[in-house]
């Protein structure tokens, strides 16, 4: 996803490939504009090391392989995040990105289609619970949706001009988020209400440099020390069993704070427990 702020003074958009991209502009002329001209791209499917722009402390064997200038241009004049994360599925980064909330606080956490139907594969252990499947709403009332205030309206009320371009996903047919133009974008390029892949029943937090991941199927968790691990391939829980401890303390009583939805098991009906009641 790429989102661009520009002037109304610029004549053209040059807008690099990519699924989903917003352009803004500001409303004065470019010699009195003081806010600066803003370029974010979301791209689907693409993976931290799929550029040559290094996002860890230094270039992988994977960066290597790529040379993409025009991204190494843009993290170099611009702003790039090496402490971030998005969903592995479009429509809960999307609202993220929409909204400030990760998917547990806003239980978008699967993509939208079909007004009030799920999407979520049938798992043989363990039963969704009562997710947001309708995606985001800027109108309170609509059932299966987050209601929240939109980055492009508080963009618009700041003197920026929204554009949206490309893969939209926001939310589901027949609901106001299935039109971009009704979060606020001014102008929408093709966004539209469909999108695609699944999920997996997993949660995870970071702190500093450790990342714990809650399996919630098999209640394993994970350790990784992204200092030295930065594509977590060795599990570490073992050796530093009190940071895992503290991270899933940390991640249950986000889970409890938010009132996350969590899965059921088929088999028991109870629900799936918090990373803080597996020992």
């Amino acid at each position: 996803m790429i989102f661009t702020i520009c002037t109304k003074s610029m004549k053209k958009y040059i807008l690099a490939g990519s699924l989903f991209i917003f352009l803004t502009a500001l409303h004065c002329h470019a010699q009195q504009m003081k806010r600066p001209n803003i370029i974010l791209f979301l791209v689907d499917d693409m993976g931290w090391q799929d550029c040559s722009v290094p996002f860890w402390t230094k270039p992988t064997e994977w960066n290597k392989r790529y040379h993409t200038p025009n991204m190494e241009r843009l993290a170099a004049e611009g702003m790039k995040f090496t402490n971030a994360y998005a969903t592995p599925v479009c429509s809960p980064s999307r609202v993220s990105l929409m909204t400030g909330m990760n998917a547990a606080h806003h239980k978008v956490t699967n993509w939208t289609l079909r007004k009030d139907q799920s999407v979520d594969y049938k798992d043989s252990m363990l039963l969704s619970p009562d997710w947001n499947i309708n995606g985001m709403s800027p109108m309170p009332g609509i059932e299966h949706t987050v209601y929240t205030t939109p980055l492009p309206l508080l963009l618009k009320e700041a003197g920026y001009y929204t554009i949206h371009c490309g893969k939209a996903h926001f939310g589901a047919m027949e609901t106001p988020a299935s039109d971009p133009l009704n979060i606020v974008f001014m102008l929408n390029i093709a966004g539209h209400a469909a999108g695609g892949p699944g999920i997996n029943y997993r949660a995870a937090i970071r702190k500093a440099n450790w990342k714990l991941v809650y399996n919630m199927k098999t209640g394993t968790k994970e350790l990784y020390d992204l200092a030295a691990d930065i594509g977590e391939m060795k599990d570490v829980s073992k050796q530093y069993p009190a940071v895992v401890k503290d991270l899933s303390s940390l991640l249950s009583n986000r889970l409890r704070n938010w009132q996350a939805p969590m899965p059921s098991f088929k088999a028991t009906g109870k629900q799936v427990p918090m990373p803080d009641e597996i020992k």
